[in-house]
């Protein structure tokens, strides 16, 4: 592992015990794709930890932040890796509200093997619900407590958790957007549905012509799921992996290698 810290490359971090992304959550990260040292799709990556960013008032200067990125992938050594960039607040004093003076800004570089993750997902559906009115579902922030604990729900069942919101709909799984193949059709969640709005799943809607698809957001009801002629996720390091069943229930295997081969291309 390679890690830069505020401003230089370190062995090892210390934190203040006051640091908020330690004590609190209080951060954001994203974790991006690296090939050959070029990290895939890297200013939506950074477009969306800014907004993050702005939105829980967190400081940032991207122009730095990318000029570290560029020491890091300098330093690449593996055809295959992945980049995490983490923000957080810094340490402040006690209380909820408070402000932190000195923001922390950690950016890490692993080798990542992703023929090594199981293809196709078997999914089973967590009892956790996704809250729609809750920053955490719609920012990557560090506050993923409830994902980690669908995960560890499922984890003798199968390969992720199919999570849903608090009204019963769809949502998503604890890394991946989720959709459906219907026909010509490609159904996602809504962004107002407790989803993340993940870079890959905008690279998709956006390629609706391209594709020759007709791209729906919207409520999606768990059994809509079963006569889908194809479901799978994605993510920025899995791109598109097919979800072989839910519950125990087989899901359709339409093909999706079309979809595949567009994520690879548009890298």
């Amino acid at each position: 592992m390679t890690v830069w810290c505020n401003g230089k490359f370190v062995e090892r971090l210390s934190l203040d015990p006051a640091e908020r992304g330690l004590m609190l959550g209080d951060g954001v990260f994203e974790t991006i794709a690296v090939r050959d040292g070029h990290a895939i799709w890297l200013e939506q990556h950074l477009t969306r930890l800014q907004n993050s960013a702005l939105e829980l008032g967190l400081r940032n200067n991207v122009q730095e932040i990318r000029a570290a990125i560029m020491r890091l992938l300098g330093k690449s050594q593996s055809p295959s890796e992945v980049l995490r960039l983490t923000l957080t607040r810094g340490p402040t004093a006690r209380g909820l509200a408070a402000e932190g003076e000195r923001p922390n800004l950690i950016i890490s570089l692993n080798p990542f093997d992703a023929t090594k993750l199981p293809q196709p997902m078997r999914l089973a559906t967590s009892t956790i619900r996704r809250n729609a009115t809750s920053p955490a579902s719609r920012l990557k922030t560090l506050s993923y407590i409830d994902a980690i604990a669908a995960a560890r729900e499922v984890a003798m069942i199968a390969d992720d958790a199919l999570m849903l919101n608090a009204d019963g709909n769809v949502a998503c799984t604890t890394v991946a957007n989720i959709f459906m193949l219907e026909g010509k059709k490609l159904i996602t969640p809504a962004a107002d549905q407790g989803i993340l709005p993940g870079v890959t799943r905008g690279k998709l809607i956006a390629a609706e012509p391209e594709l020759g698809l007709m791209v729906e957001q919207r409520r999606i009801r768990p059994n809509e799921l079963e006569s889908a002629d194809a479901v799978f996720l994605t993510n920025s390091l899995r791109l598109c992996v097919p979800v072989s069943s839910i519950d125990g229930v087989a899901c359709g295997n339409g093909s999706i290698d079309f979809i595949k081969e567009f994520l690879v291309s548009a890298q």
